[in-house]
């Protein structure tokens, strides 16, 4: 038996893809929906055609056995796949039969056909060529489009239906031993982007054994943002969980910030830098009580932290409990200060001298809180120091409904009931003097003392020291710097 002429037509599983592709809404009228299973997907078979003569180029009629071989050369070669022998019927010279092969072997490499008809080897092997736009998947093969201003234009798109399988069976997979195994470049839009209703838009993850080594995601930038979060979720909900950017890790730091490491000054170098509705909230959750710091914060060569407020706001806060501890407390005004309130009949102005009267309900917190009143000659004998700066109580209503007591300071006096910080200890740079005392002369380092009557004076025999005179008598406002010292 002589074979006169074989004419081979292979369609690869992707040339079959980009087939049916083609015949977009047409496919309906070609293959009716109720004999196609939803969703199918294209066989990994391939179909293959040829022509049979015999020796006097006659065409053959009837069934012959036929076997298929494919290698990856033209003589030679590897031995890919073997169909085996089966019986394939011709028709006036013509055949066609459904090859199984492994759609693994279709990777871009030659490809080669032998077949036996009847136990004979026709030669020579016939190659297998991809469907013209089949060229443009080859290794190294380059795909181009033009944009247009079509919404979600893309130069290919892939769609997988995943919803019965696990989380990690992807529409694209990329693998590689030491490059990228995913590369995207944009000059001026998204390189890469993912889009979710409900799982991860991108994600990535590190196999690695070895610590600091294996990154799930790294981002890099010359000139712009390394990474940037954004979420969108409703501001109206306790919604923590749902940040621009989450990061969470069992054996180091959930989110991890370096800046420039060195020595200049520049806004530029903070190894983190927080803006919002709160700058920064954290919260410790460690079980341990000796352990489950909300921050920790540290430098190694300069202050632990730098914190300042806005004008008539405290440049930090520390309330409820304990308030602060610290090791070493350094005052730049060299003074003792408390909150008090104000529980005198009369206005207390900064720089007046002030008696214990009571106790007072701390807002705050639901403690004991020093109640003070304007000195006079019936509660001399309980001053304790001068009053500072008045401060304000505003109850603060939070995002999720709970309510507390903010403070801050004000200028102005104490009214009745008012807050205020007291001097108890240090230096009051401007104590208030009676009219009795301004014709008086006072030498700095000299004993200042309420006497019987509560005007404030020269220490005498009835007198109640509260301190020393720091300074000169400003004449024009009625003040003296006075070392707050109480007997």
């Amino acid at each position: 038996m002589k074979q006169h002429s074989l004419f081979p037509q292979i369609l690869t599983i992707t040339a079959a893809m980009i087939f049916l592709g083609a015949l977009g809404a047409y496919w309906p009228s070609l293959i009716s929906a109720e004999n196609r299973a939803p969703d199918a997907a294209v066989d990994g078979a391939v179909s293959y055609q040829g022509y049979l003569t015999n020796p006097s180029n006659n065409a053959l009629n009837g069934t012959y056995p036929m076997r298929f071989i494919l290698y990856n050369a033209a003589a030679g070669g590897t031995l890919l796949w073997d169909s085996g022998t089966f019986n394939v019927g011709v028709t006036d010279g013509l055949f066609e039969t459904r090859l199984a092969i492994d759609p693994s072997n279709f990777n871009g490499e030659e490809l080669w056909m032998a077949q036996y008809v009847s136990g004979e080897l026709l030669t020579p092997r016939q190659e297998i060529l991809p469907a013209p736009y089949a060229h443009s998947l080859r290794p190294g093969a380059i795909i181009k489009a033009t944009g247009s201003d079509t919404f979600n234009n893309y130069t290919v798109e892939v769609h997988m239906n995943n919803d019965g399988f696990a989380f990690n069976r992807g529409a694209i997979t990329g693998q590689s031993t030491t490059g990228n195994a995913i590369y995207g470049l944009a000059n001026n839009g998204r390189a890469i982007y993912g889009q979710t209703q409900n799982g991860y838009a991108v994600y990535g993850f590190d196999g690695g054994s070895n610590p600091n080594e294996g990154y799930g995601g790294y981002f890099y930038s010359t000139n712009g943002i390394g990474a940037y979060g954004y979420s969108g979720a409703d501001r109206t909900h306790d919604n923590i969980l749902a940040p621009g950017v989450y990061g969470q890790s069992n054996r180091g730091v959930g989110v991890y910030g370096r800046g420039d490491t060195s020595d200049s000054y520049s806004f530029f170098n903070e190894g983190g830098y927080f803006e919002g509705g709160k700058g920064l909230y954290a919260r410790g959750t460690d079980p341990s009580n000796q352990a489950g710091y909300g921050a920790r914060i540290y430098s190694t060569n300069y202050r632990g932290m730098y914190v300042t407020g806005k004008s008539g706001q405290y440049d930090a806060y520390f309330g409820l409990g304990a308030g602060i501890s610290a090791s070493n407390v350094i005052d730049r005004g060299g003074r003792t200060q408390s909150l008090v309130v104000n529980l005198g009949t009369a206005t207390i102005a900064p720089g007046d001298l002030v008696a214990i009267v009571g106790v007072a309900e701390n807002p705050e917190n639901g403690e004991a809180l020093l109640g003070l009143a304007k000195v006079d000659a019936e509660n001399r004998n309980g001053v304790v120091g001068v009053a500072g700066e008045a401060i304000s109580a505003e109850t603060i209503t939070d995002h999720d409904g709970s309510s507390y007591v903010d403070f801050n300071p004000t200028s102005g006096t104490i009214a009745p009931n008012g807050y205020f910080i007291v001097i108890t200890n240090g230096l009051a740079p401007a104590v208030n003097v009676s009219s009795l005392a301004r014709g008086t002369s006072f030498q700095i380092g000299d004993k200042i003392a309420i006497s019987a009557d509560g005007t404030l004076g020269r220490s005498s025999d009835d007198g109640i020291v509260i301190g020393k005179v720091a300074g000169e008598i400003d004449v024009e406002n009625g003040t003296i710097p006075v070392f707050v010292d109480v007997d």
